[in-house]
Formats: C-alpha cells, sequence, structure tokens
C-alpha cells in the first residue's frame, strides 16, 4: 500500500494517537472519509459530464453525416433507372 509497510503504519498510528487523542482520531477520521466521498462523487459528475458531451457530439457527428448522404442521394438528377427523384414528383 503506497510502499508503506505496517510496521510503519503502526508508528504513524501510534504517534497519532499520542499527539492527538482518542477522541480527536474518529473526528479526523470522518471527516477524511467525507472529503474522500467529496472527491469520488465530483470525479462520477465530471466522468458523466464528459461522457455527456461525447455522445451529444457523437449524435450531432451522424446527423450532419446522415444529412450530407441524403443531399447527394437527392440530387434532382434522374438514377440510372431514369427515374426522378421524389422530390420532383
Amino acid at each position: 500500500m503506497f510502499g508503506i509497510g505496517t510496521t510503519e503504519i503502526l508508528i504513524v498510528l501510534v504517534i497519532a494517537l499520542l499527539l492527538l487523542g482518542p477522541k480527536e482520531i474518529p473526528k479526523i477520521a470522518r471527516t477524511i472519509g467525507r472529503g474522500m466521498r467529496e472527491l469520488e462523487r465530483a470525479k462520477d459528475e465530471l466522468k458523466e459530464s464528459i461522457e455527456f458531451e461525447a455522445d451529444k457530439d457523437d449524435d450531432t457527428t451522424a446527423k450532419s453525416s446522415e444529412k450530407d448522404e441524403t443531399k447527394d442521394q437527392d440530387s434532382g438528377k434522374p438514377d440510372d433507372l431514369g427515374n426522378l427523384p421524389s422530390k420532383h414528383i
């Protein structure tokens, strides 16, 4: 875990217990937990926002491609069979 061994973690916890006292450690742990939850929530919101924008961009790109294909297909010229395009009927 982050290159820290069990012995180092125990030493840090003992020092924290001596410096802060047994009443402050749960408060600090709760504060750290809340902060981690907020970071996770912000990360998820950012990820959803990026995915939404990417999907929206893909949709507009697909729609413009469909319009271009429609223009090419219905160009006002008779097709190979001599039929007129539908807009002239």
